[in-house]
């Protein structure tokens, strides 16, 4: 019922409803938990195998390991109880480890309001509260990623036998060898050209040379694309990044297209006529940006193209892995509906799963007794090419 991303109650309802009796017990029976955690703590392993593997396959030290990481949050905001927090490894792009944080317990608040009815029960349930008590964080809900990927980063060489040496993320809390996510980055210069042209008025809405929605859009695409183009120079970096300035600013009489990439497979028209021997007869079609426009814009380019930022996108790295699975987490524990601490475990369980597909699912299904049929495994099979073709589609067009 979690892959359906529905508690217990939402699942007898259908039962009921289909006349098919209950289906559920008034809890979750132990060795549903042992099976999701059986199968992800088997998939952590092969998953760290595989990263040392393709590490040392890119000329690295084996078990010196670059990850990037992130946190999610049960609740919108930062007064969630729960939060997931997960390290990816940088050429598997697999689940490495992840903690899950909670600053609430059900039993402790539970017994906390009903010490004075009955004693007995409640010195009895006392004795084993500190073994199952699910609250795990005190602080604020914004500490709980610091705290957990600290706390990864510290059993790493014990849990694994591995360090990690470099962590990507979007913060700068954590102090190793920290780099950049160049979607994070990209998303920057978008920002920066949506506030210039809402806190200067005219270079804004329709008219020649006017930095609309969609000369945003196109700038803020080639500045990540420049950065993804040239992962392993912060100058090429720097000149694909100027190279969309200089172009939006070129007309016959000022052309400015020394840094557009050439050869007829160029994004830029003007190259394109350069490689095929016809730049003489080649015309401008649209209008530069205005001076004013282009005035505006370039404190920004100088300030997003700076080397002590460029060099910390050196290998072009992206979060998307990050958070893509937290996506898969609060489908499975839905933010609008309320669950505990172990189903937000469970469902992270499961979401990490999703390492090998959907054909894992059937393995939990096994461990707690359960027997898979010729159509599951069809189902599965099926699901999983879907999943692939997918992903290869848009593995394609997000490097175009």
């Amino acid at each position: 019922m979690r892959l359906l991303g529905i508690g217990r109650e939402g699942l007898n309802l259908f039962c009921r409803l289909m006349d098919i009796g209950q289906a559920v017990l008034s809890s979750w029976p132990p060795l549903y938990i042992l099976a999701a955690s059986v199968i992800y703590y088997c998939i952590l392993k092969s998953a760290v195998s595989e990263e040392m593997q393709l590490n040392k396959e890119a000329g690295n030290i084996i078990n010196y390991l670059t990850v990037s990481g992130d946190g999610t949050w049960k609740k919108r905001g930062f007064s969630s109880l729960f939060g997931v927090s997960t390290l990816i490894g940088k050429y598997s792009k697999k689940v490495l480890d992840t903690v899950v944080k909670s600053s609430f317990c059900q039993g402790c608040s539970f017994w906390s309001k009903r010490k004075d009815e009955d004693m007995d029960k409640y010195n009895e349930w006392y004795e084993t509260r500190e073994e199952n008590c699910s609250r795990n964080h005190s602080g604020t809900a914004s500490k709980m990623e610091i705290d957990a990927i600290t706390k990864m980063f510290l059993r790493s060489e014990e849990k694994h036998g591995v360090p990690y040496i470099t962590y990507m993320t979007n913060y700068d809390q954590v102090v190793v060898t920290k780099k950049e996510c160049v979607g994070h980055i990209e998303k920057r210069m978008g920002t920066r050209l949506g506030n210039a042209r809402k806190t200067n008025k005219g270079i804004g809405g329709k008219g020649t040379g006017k930095l609309t929605e969609k000369v945003i859009a196109e700038l803020t695409k080639y500045y990540g694309l420049a950065i993804r183009r040239n992962p392993n120079s912060v100058e090429e970096m720097r000149k694909g990044i100027w190279a969309t300035y200089f172009h939006k600013s070129s007309t016959n009489e000022r052309r400015q297209r020394q840094n557009c990439p050439p050869g007829k497979d160029s994004w830029c028209k003007w190259r394109q006529a350069e490689a095929a021997g016809t730049v003489e007869n080649y015309t401008h079609e649209k209008p530069p940006l205005n001076d004013k426009v282009l005035e505006i814009l370039k404190p920004i380019y100088e300030d997003l193209s700076s080397d002590q930022l460029l060099e910390r996108c050196i290998r072009a790295e992206t979060q998307n892995n990050s958070e893509s699975l937290n996506a898969i987490i609060w489908t499975f524990a839905p933010k609008d509906i309320h669950s505990g601490a172990k189903i937000v475990e469970i469902a992270t369980f499961l979401a990490i799963i999703f390492n090998e597909g959907f054909l894992p699912i059937l393995k939990v299904m096994s461990v707690r007794g359960a027997t898979a049929g010729q159509q599951a495994e069809a189902y599965v099979n099926s699901r999983n090419e879907v999943r692939i073709t997918c992903s290869e589609r848009r593995s394609s067009e997000f490097s175009k």
